[in-house]
């Protein structure tokens, strides 16, 4: 079985299309469609590929709601990562000072 180097490429070239034709229906779109976006845009999109995407005119509403809606925003990961890292931060200064 011979592997052709194109055939990942025109995979991603698939995807990146796929994702663009749900994106210009944002935001009706079904519950399935809006994880595919969010999974493709967090884990699977490249810096240049969200770039891509954010400098098509078409799709400069429809992308900006969608970042607004699912990007940008805080999850409750993010935000206990922030506390634990303070606590760190607090603990360490608290150390240096102890030490002083």
């Amino acid at each position: 079985m011979s592997h052709n180097p194109t055939d990942g490429l025109a995979a991603a070239r698939d995807r990146f299309d796929s994702i663009e034709a749900i994106l210009q229906h944002y935001p009706d779109v079904t519950p399935a469609q809006l994880d595919d976006l969010r999974a493709w845009f967090r884990n699977e999109a490249s810096a240049f590929e969200v770039a891509s995407l954010a400098s098509k005119e078409h799709l400069a509403v429809p992308y900006r709601q969608f970042r607004a809606d699912h990007i940008d925003n805080f999850r409750a990961t993010d935000v206990v990562i922030g506390v634990l890292a303070l606590v760190a931060l607090a603990c360490f200064i608290s150390g240096l000072a102890w030490l002083a």
